[in-house]
């Protein structure tokens, strides 16, 4: 389907202490999904399991769905909407949250004119959740600093 009349940013963890595109594209095909159900991915320096924090792999900021294509990231409110996995359970890096977060946020913000108070946690929206581990007032703060 195609996502069209985009207007909204949502934010979400992976609820794991490692990963990368590869790896939350692997967990959504095992659930059935057709792949990736985030349309950007920012890793935290551990991309496998079994790996040590590398510096070079935190902060990087991945493609995953095609933004021309509605996300499967937050049940009722895919359509129109962009969703950005931070790779982290409770804490994020300095990279993720200083660096590349507002970067990203930034670029689609200005892309697609989404204010501020249009940049959600997926906890916002789906009152069963407590993703992206982190209050909304500090997403909005990150949101406001980007542009």
């Amino acid at each position: 389907m195609e996502n069209t009349e985009i207007n909204t940013i949502i934010l979400h963890c992976s609820d794991s202490e490692f990963g990368d595109v590869e790896e939350i594209d692997a967990w959504h095909r095992v659930r059935g999904w057709a792949g990736i159900g985030y349309h950007f991915v920012i890793t935290n320096g551990r991309l496998k399991s079994n790996e040590a924090y590398a510096q070079y792999n935190d902060g990087l900021i991945q493609p995953g769905r095609a933004i021309t294509r509605v996300g499967a990231h937050c049940k009722g409110h895919n359509t129109g909407s962009i969703g950005i996995c931070l790779i982290g359970k409770h804490g994020f890096t300095g990279k993720q949250l200083y660096q590349a977060l507002p970067e990203l946020l930034r670029k689609l913000m200005l892309e697609y004119d989404i204010p501020v108070h249009r940049v959600f946690g997926h906890c916002e929206l789906d009152r069963g959740k407590t993703c992206p581990n982190m209050s909304p007032e500090i997403i909005r703060k990150i949101a406001e600093y980007s542009v």
